[in-house]
């Protein structure tokens, strides 16, 4: 199933254990009951794009949801995962600086933001 999900990070992107070649992050997205948590992951395509992503970080992605099970005796039996088709970071984190709208930037620059 295709989503467009937009939260906070709440981990910086690493590679799974068994592929090096895949980061993945968790993504927070606010609810009415709290929050709900997302593994993201990245494939090639994305790696260096996921490599700039902090913690605290506000990001929207598109890709495919699936659920996999977990076998750490956690009381959740599936995990959503998300593999990352399309990526937006809404908030850019410079040097302990972090740009929000409204944000006034050098016309010879480009940059790509997203807004809520």
């Amino acid at each position: 199933m295709q989503v467009n999900i937009s939260g906070l990070v709440g981990r910086a992107p690493k590679c799974l254990p068994d592929d090096s070649s895949i980061l993945e992050a968790a993504l927070a997205v606010t609810t009415n009951d709290g929050k709900d948590w997302f593994a993201i992951r990245f494939s090639n395509a994305f790696v260096d794009a996921a490599q700039t992503i902090r913690k605290g970080d506000t990001i929207s992605v598109t890709g495919e949801l699936t659920f996999e099970p977990l076998s750490d005796g956690s009381t959740a039996p599936f995990k959503p995962v998300v593999a990352v088709s399309d990526l937006q970071v809404c908030d850019l984190a410079v040097s302990n600086v972090t740009f929000q709208y409204p944000l006034t930037l050098p016309l010879e620059t480009t940059y790509e933001f997203c807004y809520f």
